[in-house]
């Protein structure tokens, strides 16, 4: 079942008290930003730069750093509104891109209610610091100059620039350097290599499949890093691929000044950024205007600028996105994609004593992700198989919730948003059986069609068209199908699990950037 996430139960954990903040711390049917202008120091910046940032911890250093950065208080920590009002002026003002005075819905929250509609959906780019943990400031004194971007992209590796749009980017499995700078709403995977993405105050950044041990943060000239704080989300709100920048899943980057979000990582928890600042990547750097010119001692094979999509090659490429919503992308021959299985507990956050297993095999090709794939030995028939309207009384909910609200729930959304009618197989946002841990989202992305071939056996598939953003997710392993069960066709007396016999993760050991 597609509920809440194991992690969240230690999101407390990561709870901190303002005022000790540190930069430390048989009748059977088948069925056919924000831009801060004059208040951004830069004599902040270059004060940092400036500092012995060799890794040895010298007294002045350290003192400078604490007097920059150290918070004083709570009131130091907070943002002087209140929750609703408008947080400062937002690039987008007046546009459709500004989401700055929308109200955010609660959406999926608790595990009874299985929500399918996306209700919590938003791309709201400001947050208070109030509605969020925040766990730490920079810790100036550790961070480290960076020097060069030569050894920042690889040999197939990509300098990826986005413009100012809403915009997507799709890395490589090679190293790439993705400047998220353009002042517009970047959506990025990195694509597994050990990756660095530049941010400023007035871009925001949506990283699917950022990793703490390889991926790195770079602070670039005109910020004050005063004002730098990470901090995990706590909205609860699910919304398939429009989850909220500030889910709970989330780990944020925030200018506490004006509440803009400069990154949101998902499914990262803040705790899993400490320290990174002296880690051997050096996961949070400086980075001076000086530093791009030695980008001119980098050869590339292939160099794009324009507008709309720009596809890469399996070299170094260079892709520049103009002034409307770009999509950089890796191609299809960058990636590589395995069949994905189902069965013996994979159900998250159920596990189920079903023998059933599933497979299914997804073919990306021009923006058209394909899937072919069957199920066999099921307790009941695929939900919505046999033309019902009700759960059959002895359908297994593991969740605990009311069979009619839980129909009911399912009824909600009769078509996906290509028209796809309503099935009981669904295609989902959220990752599991990976590194990243177990989490689950029960809004629909699209329905698959099942055709039963006999009680308890049948086969699977889909031909969706994604957007650049559901193009992302799933190249950032971010996809899993769940597989709904519930009338007992053969009488056998088990009749199906209405919360979900079968989970499949197209997580990152089946989706390979290369």
């Amino acid at each position: 079942m597609e509920l809440l996430d194991q992690n969240q139960q230690k999101t407390n954990e990561l709870s901190v008290d303002s005022s000790n903040l540190s930069p430390n711390a048989s009748g059977l049917k088948t069925s056919g930003s924000q831009a801060k202008g004059s208040s951004l120091l830069d004599s902040n910046f270059n004060e940092a730069l400036n500092q012995n940032l060799s890794g040895s911890d010298t007294a002045p250093a350290k003192a400078e750093a604490s007097k920059a950065v150290t918070a004083k208080g709570s009131s130091d920590m907070a943002i002087e509104q209140k929750d609703g009002e408008k947080m400062g002026t937002c690039q987008f003002a007046g546009t459709a891109a500004c989401n700055c005075n929308k109200t955010k819905s609660s959406g999926s929250t608790g595990p009874d209610d299985h929500d399918h509609t996306g209700a919590g959906a938003s791309r709201e780019n400001h947050v208070a610091l109030s509605q969020v943990d925040v766990v730490r400031g920079l810790d100036l004194a550790k961070l480290k100059k960076e020097v060069s971007f030569k050894d920042d992209i690889g040999t197939r590796g990509d300098f990826l620039i986005p413009g100012a749009g809403r915009n997507t980017v799709i890395g490589t499995g090679d190293k790439d350097l993705i400047d998220g700078r353009g002042g517009g709403f970047n959506t990025i995977t990195t694509g597994g290599g050990k990756d660095s993405i530049l941010l400023d105050s007035k871009t925001t950044n949506l990283i699917l499949d950022f990793d703490p041990t390889k991926d790195r943060l770079l602070f670039t000239q005109g910020m004050d890093l005063n004002n730098i704080v990470i901090a995990q989300g706590k909205n609860p709100g699910k919304g398939g691929v429009d989850t909220p920048l500030d889910s709970v899943n989330n780990t944020l980057i925030i200018d506490k000044s004006d509440g803009h979000i400069l990154a949101s990582l998902s499914f990262t928890k803040a705790t899993a950024l400490q320290g990174i600042e002296q880690s051997e990547r050096k996961g949070f750097s400086l980075v001076d205007d000086k530093v791009f010119d030695t980008l001119n001692e980098v050869k590339f094979g292939k160099v794009q600028e324009g507008n709309g999509q720009l596809t890469g090659t399996r070299g170094r490429d260079k892709l520049v996105g103009g002034k409307g919503d770009d999509f950089l992308y890796v191609g299809d021959d960058g990636f590589k994609l395995k069949t994905a299985k189902g069965g013996g507990g994979t159900e998250f956050p159920f596990k189920t004593d079903s023998p059933g297993t599933s497979e299914l095999t997804p073919t990306l090709k021009n923006g058209v992700l394909s899937f072919t794939g069957s199920y066999k030995d099921f307790d009941g028939a695929p939900l919505f198989s046999q033309g019902e309207k009700e759960l059959d009384p002895n359908a297994k909910i593991l969740s605990g919730a009311n069979p009619k609200a839980l129909m009911d729930g399912f009824l909600k959304v009769p078509v996906d948003k290509e028209g796809n009618a309503i099935s009981g197989t669904h295609l989902h946002f959220s990752t599991a059986g990976d590194n990243r841990g177990n989490f689950a989202d029960a809004t629909v992305v699209r329905y698959f069609e099942n055709t039963p071939t006999d009680a308890k056996s049948g086969k699977l598939s889909g031909t969706f068209e994604l957007s650049p953003q559901e193009q992302a997710a799933f190249l950032a392993g971010n996809l899993y199908v769940n597989i709904h069960s519930n009338i007992d066709v053969d009488g056998d007396g088990r009749a199906g699990f209405a919360t979900g016999e079968n989970r499949l993760n197209f997580n990152q050991n089946v989706v390979r950037l290369v």
